[in-house]
Order: structure tokens, then C-alpha cells, then sequence
């Protein structure tokens, strides 16, 4: 693929779920972003002609959360738009669905806004099959008693509302759970998991002031809430499990937390370019899965494989590596098995060395542990801050990569040249 154009985007700040944005939907809140986004915007807000938005949890009175997001902005509603999912890479995958449609039609002179957006607080209690069929059966002919007498027929506890959870649906676990097995196969330390994580909060803390101009203030909040400036080893340790009590190592404190948010970045076309200059270029990207009974979250290996071996790259080429923190233990057993070359070939299929990565030098700015983790805006986090370290540092090479529900996970190789 020929580089594709990237703009550095924004994003609001994030925060903790039921606090400061509560109030806001999920279109609300993308609304804000965009229209704060406009209003910085460099270049002719025209040049604006697609919009690829996405959320990962869904509500069944949003029908599509990229149109009612061009239609309650100020972007010409003419501006056609298309909704994507792809869990915790949804806004990664936005981005590179515009790079992937400028690559097939570069003469077409545009940008696309690639996004996403979660929020928590919105998130509600789902019925049950019973209830569900029963509430249903009320709009049916029949008497009140009647109606009623169907309703005594089904076990109080079944017509009570079920708080969703994020539970595979093919193997019946959680991620966490997923990930607690993972830990175990590659015996990683809780002290080990909670290094990590006071390294995400101390590297976020520090990085403050450069990602303070990737943030639109909204509703009061001027930057992110969630990062522990004062975060400690003492304070990780102190923490209860959260998954498997009698011998697990996965914590609030060692897990990212769920967040509301939203972001996005620009995405060039190739004949936008002269008018509107990019602040990197999207060089490549890799999508895979792999065998949920192998690893449930141990996808970005693979995925930044793949990329290292396509291009020739070693780890000590790239400048920048986040990778998303879905939990500590997650990314250290990515870490573990990227440098067993028997893991390498068997397990990813990939028979490529690209040299020893170094845990410590993941993530220098933070990543989701401290930043917090809005599903749907995550993947455009991740790339707008690859571009601001790119830019901040001069450097040449930004690798990002998330795992994702469903044993999927998704990287972004970003060059600063074309």
C-alpha cells in the first residue's frame, strides 16, 4: 500500500465512567468532539467528504452513530458517513478503511474523518429473552388480567434487567478471565503486571503537556482524569484481585478502566496533499486473529510481526511502540512470546526476528492502563499520539497495537515521510 496522508486529530478528555460526562451520550459527546475539531480546523472544513465513526457497545435507539454525527454537527449534511466496529481497534479500523479507500481512489481530492466514540455512563441493563417476549406480548390484544396472568406465569427473576457484561459470547468468559489464563501459560509476576502499570501513569503524567494540545475541553473537563500522577507500587499491591480470587494477579489497578470518550484523526487523500499537508503518513496496517484457546488477547503480536517482516523493520528501528493495555498481564505476555522464536513461528506463524523487545521501552507516554480505555476511540487515541511523539521528538517510526474482543487484534505502522 502507498502511504496514505494523516492529520493529527483531537480527541475530549477521558474520564471515568459515570463522573464528569455522565449526562452525555454517545452522539453528544462525538457531536462536541467534531464541532470543536471544526473549529480548529487549519484547512477549508469542506474538504471534509466522508466520515467513518464507530462504538463498540451498542444502543439500540442509535441506528448509525457516523451519520447521526454528521447530522447533528456542523459538517454539511451531505457528508456521507458509515459506522464500523471492530471492538478495542474500532477507530484504527476507521482510520485505515479511509486509507484503504484513498489507496483505490487517490485522484479524488478529500479527507475523511476517522473516529470513535465510548461512553459507559450510557450503557444500560438489557432484559431478558423472558422479559423481553413478555414486554413485547403487552402491545397484544387481551385484558389487563390477562396480561397480568401471563406475567405471574414467569419467575421474578427473569424479568429483572441484566447488566451487560464483556463476556465472550463463543467461550463464555470474560477478557479478564481470557487474560488471567494467558498470565498463568507465561508466568507473569502480579509485581511485574503492577511495574507496568506505575510505568503507564508515571510516562502519561510526564507527557501531559504534549498531549495537552490533542485535547478538546468539554463540559468543564479540561484533560484526562484518570492518569494517577501520584501512583505508587505500594498503592498496586494493595489492591484485591478482580477475576480469579484464589490465585489470580489482575487488579483494578493493573487493568484499564472503563472510560467515556472520543477521538479522531484526519485521513489525506494523496490528491489533497499539496493543499493540505500531513503530519505523517499512514505506512501500513495488519488486521488478524488468532486461536482464542491459545490466547485470547495475544493478537498484536502477530499483527506487528507481520508489518516488522513486510517492511524489514526490527524493533530497534521503531521510535514509538504503544500498545494498548487492556490489562498489564496482556501485553507482557505479548512481550514473552514475541521473544521466543519457537512462539514466533508455531504459534503466530510468523518466521521473522526481529531482534529483542524491551517492555521498558513500550508505551513512553502511557497507554490505556492510565489514559483509561473508551472502546470505540481508543484506535484514534493511539494514532494521534503517535503522530504528536513523531513530531515532538523527530523521530522516524511509530508502531501502535491493540488486541480486541473475539481473539482479533489490529497495528498501524506511522512514518513521519512518505
Amino acid at each position: 500500500m502507498n502511504p496514505i496522508g494523516l492529520k493529527r486529530g483531537y480527541r475530549t478528555p477521558f474520564v471515568k465512567k459515570d463522573t464528569a460526562f455522565a449526562s452525555i451520550n454517545p452522539v453528544e459527546l462525538s457531536v462536541r468532539l467534531v464541532n470543536g475539531m471544526l473549529e480548529r480546523a487549519d484547512f477549508p472544513v469542506g474538504s471534509i467528504e466522508h466520515v467513518i465513526w464507530g462504538m463498540v457497545v451498542p444502543d439500540a435507539n442509535i441506528y448509525s452513530i457516523a451519520r447521526e454525527v454528521v447530522l447533528g454537527s456542523k459538517l454539511d449534511n451531505r457528508v456521507e458517513a458509515y459506522s464500523v466496529s471492530r471492538a478495542c481497534a474500532t477507530s484504527m479500523q476507521a482510520a485505515a478503511n479511509a486509507a484503504s479507500y484513498y489507496h483505490v481512489f487517490p485522484a479524488e481530492k478529500s479527507m475523511t474523518l476517522a473516529g470513535g466514540v465510548e461512553s459507559f455512563s450510557s450503557v444500560r441493563p438489557v432484559l431478558t429473552h423472558a422479559a423481553s417476549r413478555y414486554f413485547k406480548s403487552l402491545a397484544e390484544k387481551g385484558s389487563f388480567l390477562e396480561k397480568l396472568g401471563r406475567a405471574l406465569k414467569i419467575p421474578v427473576m427473569k424479568l429483572l434487567p441484566v447488566p451487560p457484561a464483556a463476556r465472550e459470547y463463543s467461550t463464555g468468559l470474560t477478557m479478564g478471565e481470557h487474560c488471567e489464563l494467558m498470565i498463568k501459560e507465561f508466568k507473569i509476576s502480579r509485581e511485574r503486571q503492577d511495574a507496568l502499570a506505575l510505568a503507564s501513569h508515571k510516562n502519561a503524567s510526564k507527557a501531559r503537556p504534549e498531549i495537552r494540545t490533542e485535547i478538546i475541553p468539554i463540559a468543564g473537563v479540561e484533560s484526562d482524569s484518570l492518569i494517577r500522577d501520584n501512583a505508587s507500587m505500594e498503592a498496586l499491591a494493595a489492591l484485591s484481585v478482580a477475576f480469579d480470587r484464589k490465585s489470580g494477579t489482575i487488579t483494578a489497578g493493573n487493568a484499564s478502566p472503563y472510560t467515556d470518550g472520543a477521538a479522531a484523526v484526519y485521513v489525506i487523500s494523496p490528491a489533497l496533499e499539496l493543499a493540505v499537508k500531513p503530519d505523517a503518513y499512514l505506512k501500513d496496517f495488519e488486521f488478524v486473529g488468532v486461536d482464542p484457546d491459545s490466547g485470547l488477547l495475544m493478537g498484536p503480536g502477530k499483527a506487528m510481526l507481520n508489518i516488522l517482516q513486510r517492511h524489514n523493520l526490527k524493533w530497534k528501528d521503531i521510535d514509538y511502540i504503544d500498545m494498548h493495555e487492556a490489562f498489564a498481564g496482556q501485553v507482557l505476555s505479548v512481550v514473552d512470546a514475541l521473544n521466543q522464536p519457537d512462539y514466533r513461528k508455531n504459534s503466530y506463524g510468523v518466521d521473522y526476528d526481529p531482534g529483542f523487545l524491551d517492555e521498558k521501552t513500550l508505551n513512553p507516554w502511557g497507554s490505556s492502563i492510565a489514559y483509561g480505555h473508551p472502546f470505540g476511540a481508543t484506535g484514534a487515541r493511539m494514532l494521534n499520539q503517535a503522530i504528536t511523539y513523531l513530531a515532538r521528538q523527530n523521530k522516524q517510526f511509530a508502531l501502535i497495537a491493540a488486541c480486541t474482543a473475539g481473539a482479533l487484534a489490529g497495528a498501524c505502522l506511522v512514518t513521519r515521510q512518505k
